[in-house]
């Protein structure tokens, strides 16, 4: 069997976790703190390799040429 790439097992733990949610909100079943706690594990991990993996250099980014807005309340409900 091949060896998962990181974005790969990360996919597959987000995955999981999903399924897991899914199947106890479907049918009323109870998750204990320990199982909520390690979900909440496997989706820090995937995130965390989401962001490396997908990040780009600081040598790619290009500033943005639009000014920032100096006073956005101003802009308020439009």
């Amino acid at each position: 069997m091949p060896e998962l790439s990181r974005l790969d097992w990360a996919r597959m733990n987000l995955d999981q976790v999903r399924t897991q949610l899914l199947d106890a909100a479907a049918f009323g079943k109870y998750l204990t703190p320990e199982q909520l706690e390690h979900a909440a594990g496997k989706i820090g991990e995937g995130m965390r390799i989401y962001a490396e993996e997908t990040a780009t250099p600081q040598s790619e980014v290009q500033a943005d040429p639009r000014p920032i807005c100096q006073d956005p309340k101003r802009y308020r409900g439009r």
